[in-house]
């Protein structure tokens, strides 16, 4: 492969969204520009500045993803922020609140090429990330890996450069890891954490959740459960006064079979070395006779060695969430969208979620009660389909 050199090797990149994260999950909005040197560590953009303009979306057909992506050269600033404020939908998903810049990375490329129509691939180094105020960037956090990603065109994957390029990176101790943006918003929910603006799980050993089946065209219902918290037309419930953000996650997860338990999970990017593990699933009975109410035992142990060897199958699972609060309580609970993907294969599920400590009986009826509530809200107002389909289940039943 031939490297090929840039005179502005570093590449700054803006993440376009609002607080409330209505951009949709397969929907990617960027400016881009390249340039001598990263971001300072503070800085303030110009409107007169140019950018190439990207919108990217994703879409999953028979197994595989198709990427489409529309780009304008060198517009300015001021002329995009015009064009995102004046997005009220992407594909078939509303935006009922106005985005604008959320994020920011830079980055060093080096850039490879087999051949003009032939596979791609790029190195990051010096990856950086920021968040703004306005037009104010500050630093959010600075990695110590280098990001290595394969371009390859269709009926490419298996050809002997690129097993060649495998072999090579599992020799570095490479790991599959999550896309730069995602890596955005995990920080940002770190930060808000130790700060106290986002929820921490407590510990525990039961979960209580129940699930709802999801379009990717309806992620717009997620936007308009808040307003309706809002607005107090969900009896008994309301925005959580001390967790009232939408957070944003993305993570990457093994799944292991495993002889002893129904499955273990575990990430292998970032700090953690834990494995999770989930059994003694159980579809509760519920006041509403949804029947999707499902209760668990989750305990996290220190990831054993023999878990490394096992089979396993990877997925990515990108999160939004916001907590509420029973009125007049001081229960919380979790209201999730999730989009978990694996190899072309997509799966859109809504989740009402409580985790508690070896609870008694009259705590775990009142979390079932009131999870069962919540969901026979979504369902009846949205006219949604209640389902017991666990991540782990969907994973096991693909083909590859």
């Amino acid at each position: 492969m031939s490297l090929n050199s840039f005179p502005n090797p570093v590449n700054q990149t803006l993440y376009f969204n609002n607080d409330e994260h209505e951009v949709p999950f397969t929907y990617s909005i960027r400016g881009r520009r390249y340039e001598q040197k990263p971001f300072k560590e503070r800085f303030k953009l110009k409107l007169s500045d140019k950018w190439i303009f990207e919108v990217k979306n994703t879409r999953s057909e028979h197994g595989r993803f198709i990427r489409h992506k529309r780009r304008n050269e060198m517009l300015p600033l001021r002329e995009i922020l015009s064009r995102v404020k004046q997005m009220s939908r992407l594909g078939r998903v509303r935006i009922p609140h106005k985005l604008g810049i959320y994020a920011a990375a830079s980055y060093s490329r080096n850039h490879f090429l087999e051949s003009d129509r032939g596979l791609r691939v790029t190195m990051d180094e010096d990856v950086r990330y920021f968040t703004f105020e306005g037009l104010t960037g500050t630093t959010l956090g600075v990695s110590n890996r280098a990001i290595v990603e394969l371009k390859i065109p269709p009926g490419r994957t298996s050809s002997p450069l690129v097993r060649k390029i495998h072999v090579l990176l599992r020799k570095e101790n490479a790991e599959q890891g999550i896309s730069k943006k995602a890596t955005i918003f995990n920080l940002i929910e770190d930060r808000a954490r130790k700060s106290g603006e986002a929820y921490k799980e407590p510990h525990h050993n039961t979960e209580i959740k129940a699930k709802v089946a999801l379009d990717a065209e309806d992620q717009d219902i997620f936007p308009r459960i808040r307003s309706d918290l809002s607005e107090g037309k969900i009896e008994g419930f309301r925005l959580s006064d001390s967790y009232p953000n939408v957070m944003e996650t993305g993570k990457l997860y093994h799944y292991v079979q495993v002889p002893t338990h129904e499955y273990v999970r575990f990430e292998t990017s970032g700090q953690s070395r834990s494995a999770t593990i989930k059994e003694n699933f159980q579809v509760v009975q519920d006041p509403y006779r949804l029947g999707n109410v499902i209760k668990r035992r989750e305990v996290e142990e220190p990831i054993q060695p023999d878990m490394l060897k096992m089979p396993y199958k990877i997925l990515t699972r990108r999160r939004k969430y916001f907590m509420i609060e029973r009125n007049g309580g001081s229960r919380e609970y979790a209201v999730m969208m999730d989009r978990s993907t694996h190899r072309g294969h997509e799966l859109y599920q809504l989740e009402v979620e409580d985790v508690l400590n070896s609870p008694s009986q009259r705590t775990e009826t009142r979390s079932i009660n009131d999870v069962a509530s919540m969901a026979n809200y979504l369902i009846e107002e949205y006219s949604l389909e209640p389902t017991t389909l666990t991540k782990n289940q969907w994973l096991m039943s693909l083909p590859n």
